[in-house]
């Protein structure tokens, strides 16, 4: 199947799948998400109680789209556009699932832990996906890769931020119950996000191949470095050159094609399940 096309699938996948967790799950439960989704749904309440509208009428996704407006103008031209048009379908389609779908007036999971967990899961499994498509949740994720990449910041300080702001606005004008049940999701969500996105995992892909090109071709065409030394088959006693490089675990189909296509018979042992400390770099985009 054509990337691109795949990209789109996961994409829009990610926007459905994380919308329906939001309405079916989280919304019933009375809780909050963290970035913009969740100031979506503060502005929400502020709208539906200011104007005294149905209390369900649906324009959190609506609202989430309006904040994201801003930033995908802002980031088009300083960002990959292929990225930020990919991180558009996926909010888009957010914003249609949430605003179709019909929100539930009772929970549909009886336990609030188990709907907190059920919730979490699968919404940080919906996000990911847009990080598998080579896009992201829009918002938060947007800024904080734009700081990263400016020195100025990371994602996870301005989530720790704003996602602070958010949950203490919930102490504050609502109740302890609701801003602490919304940071137990909000942590299980990140939890869940982390150990699905690829991006996050970091393998270890030592090559054994006769061709001394190979390296120089990683490097130029991933940007990753490796660590080489020359070896010896103890069979044949045949010289070749051995190498290790640590990449993103979606790197490695893209790893494992440069080598088999400059040398079809080099042997590749692929390490997974690394603690990395260092210098290495991860990736949104």
């Amino acid at each position: 199947m054509n990337r691109k096309l795949k990209n789109y699938i996961y994409v829009i996948g990610s926007g459905l799948i994380f919308g329906l967790s939001v309405n079916l799950l989280l919304l019933p439960l009375g809780l909050y998400n963290g970035g913009f989704t969740g100031i979506g749904q503060i502005l929400a309440d502020l709208i539906i109680q200011g104007f005294k509208l149905d209390p369900q009428l649906k324009i959190t996704g609506l609202l989430t789209l309006l904040l994201n407006v801003p930033v995908f103008v802002f980031a088009y031209r300083r960002m990959s556009k292929s990225f930020i048009t990919l991180s558009m379908a996926m909010i888009v389609t957010q914003t249609l699932t949430m605003s179709l779908i019909p929100i539930p007036t009772q929970p549909i999971v009886g336990d609030m832990f188990v709907g907190i967990i059920l919730a979490a899961f699968i919404g940080g499994v919906g996000v990911s996906l847009a990080f598998k498509g080579r896009g992201s949740g829009g918002g938060l994720d947007i800024i904080g890769l734009f700081q990263s990449q400016q020195k100025k910041g990371s994602v996870g300080k301005i989530y720790l931020v704003v996602n602070s702001a958010i949950y203490f606005y919930c102490l504050v004008f609502y109740n302890f119950e609701t801003a602490i049940y919304s940071i137990i999701y909000s942590m299980i969500f990140s939890y869940v996000l982390d150990k699905f996105h690829a991006s996050n995992i970091e393998v270890s892909v030592m090559v054994f191949t006769k061709n001394k090109e190979i390296k120089q071709v990683i490097n130029q065409q991933m940007r990753r470095g490796a660590t080489y030394w020359e070896g010896f088959g103890s069979y044949t006693n045949s010289e070749m050159e051995v190498f290790v490089s640590i990449v993103s675990q979606e790197e490695v189909p893209t790893i494992k094609k440069i080598v088999h296509g400059l040398d079809p018979n080099a042997f590749v042992i692929i390490t997974e399940n690394l603690k990395v400390s260092g210098g290495f770099e991860k990736r949104l985009i």
